[in-house]
């Protein structure tokens, strides 16, 4: 069996990476090229389902286990707090805490139009109805 120079290594390496990005790059706008891509709310949703999926999958099977490690390694001699795991907890209590509680946007979207959420105000029913333009 032939051995494999490290420089054809290098330049497989190379054109993957090329390959990658022009896969990615193309993928990342073909929504915004495409118009029914750009007016489905349904494959817009997908979208962003398969995002988030793939930032949380990073994080918890990649990073998390190994910053854990990595402060188990800090505190050889005794049970440490799991501080990596708890920075995890509070961080995601914060962005929900900041979505749902202090921005409460299923108000914006028509759910339902028979009451406008308990908002008497013209000029808040007004902002309300440019927000749901906006975000369509």
């Amino acid at each position: 069996m032939g051995s494999i120079a490290i420089n054809d290594v290098f330049w497989v390496k190379i054109g993957f990476i090329v390959f990658v990005f022009f896969e990615a790059l193309l993928s990342g706008y073909f929504p915004t090229w495409s118009r029914s891509c750009r007016e489905s709310p349904k494959i817009l949703g997908i979208a962003n389902s398969f995002a988030a999926g793939v930032f949380i999958a990073i994080a918890l099977v990649h990073i998390l286990p190994e910053e854990d490690g990595n402060w188990q390694g800090m505190h050889e001699g005794g049970d440490p707090f799991p501080l990596p795991y708890f920075l995890v907890f509070v961080g995601y209590t914060l962005i929900l805490v900041i979505d749902k509680v202090m921005f409460d946007t299923h108000a914006l979207f028509d759910h339902d139009e028979d009451h406008a959420h308990g908002v008497a105000d013209p000029a808040e029913l007004k902002l309300q109805q440019s927000l749901k333009r906006s975000f369509t």
